[in-house]
């Protein structure tokens, strides 16, 4: 007696897709973001927070060229606020990105997590950023 295997099973077609099976199966249509995938966040912010006071370092010789540019031999300057501008313009920058990406992870993520005390940190290091950036504009108006 000769003994034939089964056939094999076919698995259903997925809703959606083209008859005849091929093409590509549908792309999800939920959050890009699985519920258990990690949130990078806050060490994201943490990077930006970091990468704000080193880019000072890039920065400083340039704000030194405009000083020298814009201040006279007597000491006065028709433009003071272009060298702190200059020093300023690119850690600011890095600054209010790090407080965009630092802000809602503080807010999503749960206490405790490694992610949500690097958005912490990164917070204070952009406050501080900031501080740094507010004295010399404050002593541009006179306040100090």
């Amino acid at each position: 007696m000769e003994t034939t295997p089964p056939p094999e099973s076919r698995p259903a077609p997925l809703e959606g897709a083209p008859p005849g099976g091929a093409g590509p199966p549908p792309l999800p249509s939920g959050p890009a973001q699985s519920p258990g995938a990690p949130n990078h966040k806050g060490t994201n912010s943490l990077v930006l927070a970091i990468l704000a006071p080193a880019s000072m370092f890039l920065t400083g010789p340039f704000a030194g060229l405009a000083m020298l540019l814009t201040y006279s031999d007597n000491g006065h300057s028709s433009a003071p606020w272009v060298a702190p501008f200059v020093l300023f313009s690119l850690p600011l920058l890095f600054a209010s990105l790090g407080l965009r990406l630092a802000l809602p992870a503080l807010k999503e993520l749960p206490r405790g997590s490694g992610s949500r005390s690097a958005a912490a940190v990164a917070l204070c290091i952009c406050g501080l950023v900031f501080a740094l950036a507010l004295g010399p504009a404050l002593d541009l108006i006179g306040v100090f």
